[in-house]
């Protein structure tokens, strides 16, 4: 497996090759298996509808790796923080009044409640060619944090960055939970037949700089640690999205074996500035997709000449966007190939 081989440290591994939300809108055939479910949720947590728009892109592109189909709002949704989709308004839960209005004992239910998850995994992973990778994934206890603390999707985050101020200790207690279940997520996704882990923090950038370490760095080193303490050895991923030059002291101290860079990061700085043992992920403007032609080609050679030495895997700095032409992405596969 490219992916995992990268991963290891494998210097003749060559480019890896997958994309972020690759199983999405998109895609004709993802929309089609979309229309036959009720919600959102149920379609999540369906393991034959998962596994299916899980190889979607595979079967299209020849991927090196499938990512599972799955969201990182599983865990509110296990929290009972009543999850819900809204067609042009994204997700929906019941906003915290505090940051422990939460029954914590609901996690204990986690191998029970998202066992679907892992069905979906197993499924996958059976069918999937033994050269590919797939990757299980979950939310980071920050990024989690927002949506349980806004009710939603939120422009600056006001409620959950004041709970980092002034209710410090109880917002502490609430990641100390987030952070077990993450763990217990990650690891049934990995006994299931997960090849790689990553862990999506992706609202990691509105954390002030000053409280990054208690609520960004420490809780990822948490959870890998609570994950290798499980016995489980699968490479890790990291992406703390718009950490700018708050990457440096994240990649000094969590222990991950590849690091997602967002396209409003300057690669060829992180390529200059981040560990050699880390493996690079990114950095692909999605709407450069979405534009295609030369514009895409362009921010590819970018890319490519950034990386160049550098282990790297060719992805994108967020998800695909629904708009994107499958055209484009059919194009910008071949051309990693060819150019990789």
């Amino acid at each position: 497996m490219q992916l995992v081989n990268l991963l290891k440290g494998d210097k003749n591994a060559g480019r890896a090759l997958w994309f972020m939300r690759q199983a999405g809108r998109y895609l004709p055939e993802y929309r089609s298996v979309r229309a036959e479910m009720p919600d959102f949720i149920s379609f999540c947590l369906n393991p034959e509808k998962a596994f299916e728009v899980t190889l979607q892109p595979i079967e299209r592109f020849d991927l090196d790796a499938a990512i599972i189909f799955s969201d990182i709002l599983t865990i509110p949704w296990l929290l009972e923080r009543n999850l819900r989709f809204e067609a042009g308004r994204g997700p929906l839960l019941d906003a915290m009044d505090h940051p422990l209005d939460i029954n914590a004992q609901l996690i204990t239910s986690l191998e029970d409640k998202l066992s679907p998850v892992g069905d979906a995994v197993r499924l996958t992973r059976k069918k999937l060619s033994t050269d590919k990778a797939l990757i299980g994934f979950a939310g980071a206890p920050w990024t989690l944090v927002t949506y349980m603390a806004e009710g939603g999707s939120s422009r600056d985050f006001a409620k959950a960055k004041s709970w980092l101020w002034s209710a410090r200790a109880q917002t502490k207690a609430l990641f100390s939970l987030l952070e077990e279940a993450v763990i217990r997520l990650l690891v049934l996704q990995a006994r299931a037949g997960a090849d790689v882990l990553m862990l999506f923090d992706s609202w990691a950038g509105a954390v002030p700089d000053a409280l990054r370490e208690d609520f960004v760095i420490n809780p990822a080193i948490r959870i890998i640690d609570g994950v290798r303490d499980q016995g489980i050895a699968q490479p890790i991923i990291c992406f703390p999205k718009g950490l700018g030059e708050g990457l440096l002291g994240f990649a000094d101290q969590v222990p991950c074996q590849g690091l997602g860079i967002d396209q409003h990061t300057n690669l060829a700085w992180a390529a200059e500035n981040l560990p050699e043992n880390l493996v690079l992920q990114g950095n692909m403007d999605p709407l450069a997709v979405a534009a295609g032609g030369a514009p895409m080609r362009a921010e590819l050679d970018r890319i490519l000449a950034a990386m160049a030495g550098r282990s790297h895997i060719f992805n994108l700095g967020h998800g695909f966007v629904p708009h994107t032409p499958v055209e484009n992405v059919a194009e910008l596969t071949q051309l990693v190939r060819e150019r990789g």
